[in-house]
């Protein structure tokens, strides 16, 4: 006779690098920085020796085995595509670029991301930020979730979180942070998110918005903290000179040109 089990398990986490699962990787490019189109676009980025881009996917490649990549690029995007198809020609790379990027927002690049995989294992990252492997492995791949951290001034959206860890609302003027990384864990909500930002009503609407209305369905996401270093967003002038001098140590200022 089989036995009744009254008690409620928990899934065991699966942190995204032991999954084997497939897990496409997207990176939203396609802005230019405050007072940065001068560097041009943002993922070529001079860090060091190498670039910002050179830096996400060297994360990528440590801590997730078995990836695709997905980048939306708009400002200067056929340097990026020509750096991407040069360097990285041993992985499964693929770029979309929203056309558009000046008349429109991130949810019409996530929108054309979307449409261009049909995994059901999708991390989403402003293409801004730096990746560290220590961000990456916040992600458990049993859940959809968003990632956050406490009192981080380079991000403008704050989140609400319950005591049960789940976000309740994403706006502005709160002290937890929404890092702008988001885990799409199922289809069911990659189909829901993929069908709600293909309204022409979120074509010019910020992504954040988009999560507020997936939280008010019935898809479940998960609140999870990033407790290492802080995350450094590449948005502005200020902050490039603040990354190039923690990571690398070099001087982020434009040479002058000479004249003969």
């Amino acid at each position: 006779m089989a036995r009744n089990n009254n008690f409620l398990t928990t899934p065991h986490r699966v942190p995204i690098e032991e999954s084997n699962d497939l897990v496409t990787v997207v990176l939203l490019c396609e802005n230019a920085g405050h007072r940065m189109k001068s560097y041009g676009p943002t993922p070529l980025a001079k860090i060091g020796s190498t670039t910002l881009i050179d830096l996400q996917i060297a994360s990528i490649m440590r801590v997730i085995k078995n990836f695709e990549l997905i980048i939306c690029g708009g400002f200067e995007a056929e340097k990026v595509i020509k750096h991407i198809r040069d360097k990285y020609k041993q992985i499964s790379a693929r770029f979309v670029e929203n056309q558009i990027y000046n008349n429109s927002n991130s949810c019409e690049s996530l929108r054309l991301c979307l449409n261009n995989t049909l995994n059901d294992k999708i991390l989403v990252c402003n293409g801004e930020i730096i990746i560290q492997d220590e961000l990456l492995k916040t992600i458990d791949t049993r859940s959809s979730s968003v990632v956050y951290e406490e009192e981080n001034d380079c991000f403008d959206i704050g989140i609400t979180i319950d005591n049960r860890g789940e976000p309740q609302n994403l706006c502005y003027g709160m002290p937890n942070k929404w890092c702008e990384v988001i885990f799409f864990n199922n289809s069911l909500i990659i189909e829901f998110t993929r069908k709600l930002v293909s309204n022409l009503e979120y074509k010019n609407k910020f992504i954040f918005e988009a999560i507020n209305d997936i939280l008010k369905s019935k898809h479940k996401i998960k609140a999870v903290a990033n407790k290492q270093k802080h995350i450094l967003k590449l948005d502005n002038i200020k902050t490039y000179h603040q990354v190039r001098k923690t990571y690398a140590r070099t001087d982020t200022r434009l040479l002058k040109p000479r004249y003969y």
